[in-house]
């Protein structure tokens, strides 16, 4: 994560295949930061229980140890948080930088090409990235208006069509819905069913 993540991108000359294959190592890290916290709120569950456990015996050597332990693991968390986010905020930029650049290369729009790679090298998107807290919402308005400026919407055809995400998230809801409403019996067939395709091998949900 350089703090001159687009510069050393689009600072030379034009490589789309260049731009994919580090979109590509960007979905990699942003998958691994992830994986990283999920494994640390499972290792701080466990150890929750482990305190409560302690307490109930009287250990507090044990209570002691964890503490100190579980404390350790906040800096762990905020480094993961922070590159997680960063890895995102790339990643998203990245993806809709390199699909205006296809549709202006598509057009021969050699003039468009230049002015959005300028538009790209001049945006404020590494200072945005570099500050201690990061506006995320700041940081896509940059981008927006940096795509339509050339009237490269960023609405529509940038967004991702993911049916199976929607199926999924409808799920969800349904889960949602029926523990709101008391009826747990319904949430948790429905939650074993959705589980079970998610676990089946063509994962149709």
């Amino acid at each position: 994560m350089s703090g001159s993540f687009f510069q050393m991108l689009f600072g030379g000359k034009l490589d789309l295949r260049k731009l994919k294959v580090k979109l590509r190592e960007i979905e990699r890290e942003r998958r691994k930061y992830f994986m990283d916290l999920r494994k640390l709120s499972a290792t701080q569950t466990d150890m929750i229980e482990k305190i409560k456990r302690a307490r109930r015996e009287g250990n507090q050597f044990e209570v002691d140890y964890l503490w100190e332990e579980m404390k350790s693991m906040k800096h762990d968390f905020a480094f993961n948080k922070r590159a997680a986010k960063i890895s995102n905020l790339e990643g998203i930029a990245l993806k809709k930088y390199i699909r205006g650049l296809e549709r202006l290369e598509k057009r021969k729009d050699k003039d468009g090409v230049n002015k959005l790679l300028q538009r790209i090298r001049n945006s404020g998107l590494d200072a945005k990235l570099a500050l201690q807290s990061i506006d995320e919402q700041a940081y896509v308005d940059e981008l927006n208006a940096t795509l339509d400026d050339l009237g490269l919407e960023v609405d529509g055809e940038f967004e991702d069509s993911d049916p199976e995400k929607a199926r999924f998230l409808s799920e969800i809801d349904t889960i949602n819905e029926a523990e709101t409403g008391g009826d747990f019996e319904a949430a948790l067939k429905t939650e074993a069913e959705l589980k079970q395709k998610l676990e089946s091998e063509d994962n149709a949900i």
